[in-house]
């Protein structure tokens, strides 16, 4: 009993975990698509400089984008593994042996 609390307790660590980082991949993804599309920058005659959103650069937000897309891989395959018993049972209960 007190394994399954723990279980259950992980698996809602790891589910707001994946949530959370699903909207900041998301977030990131509209300010790099929207606000700082590839080749944006400010200035004129040879001057460039780089657009900035909440004070990062395309860069920065790049690097949010894909660190978070990393760890919410990882928090995918975790959750996988929590939930492979049911997974395994799908086939069953979508037939109805």
């Amino acid at each position: 009993m007190l394994m399954l609390k723990i279980k259950t307790k992980f698996n809602i660590i790891v589910d707001i975990l994946g949530f959370f980082s699903f909207l900041i991949i998301s977030f990131s993804g509209i300010v790099l698509w929207r606000i700082l599309p590839r080749g944006s920058y400010q200035g004129g005659r040879g001057i460039t400089t780089e657009k900035m959103f909440f004070g990062l650069d395309r860069h920065n937000w790049t690097d949010i984008h894909n660190y978070i897309a990393l760890v919410f891989i990882a928090l995918i395959l975790i959750h996988l593994i929590l939930h492979w018993h049911w997974i395994k049972s799908l086939p069953k209960l979508i037939s109805g042996k």
